[in-house]
């Protein structure tokens, strides 16, 4: 997260881009998984998208949370896989 954050708050600061004009136009949808409990300890995590979303404007669309550690072992989450279908979905009509 706090890479994430560098790189953009350095291209805040370069007059060459106008990245924050731009992130204007976007849309935000972020995917966590985790094994320890996710869907209560990714939650701050997930706060401080919003807040980073909300500061330049980008409109932020939602998130997914699944359980899982070993590869694909987030398949067996079915709460995670419903969300994303539902969102896949969601992002088909847009």
């Amino acid at each position: 997260m706090k890479l994430f954050v560098d790189r953009w708050s350095q291209s805040l600061r370069d007059p060459r881009f106008a990245f924050k004009e731009e992130m204007k136009t976007k849309k935000a949808f972020v995917v966590i998984c985790g094994g320890d409990d996710p869907y209560v300890k990714g939650l701050p995590l997930l706060q401080q998208f919003q807040y980073i979303f909300q500061f330049f404007g980008t409109e932020w669309l939602g998130y997914l949370i699944g359980k899982g550690n070993a590869p694909f072992e987030v398949l067996n989450d079915q709460q995670a896989v419903q969300q994303a279908n539902y969102w896949n979905e969601v992002f088909r009509s847009l």
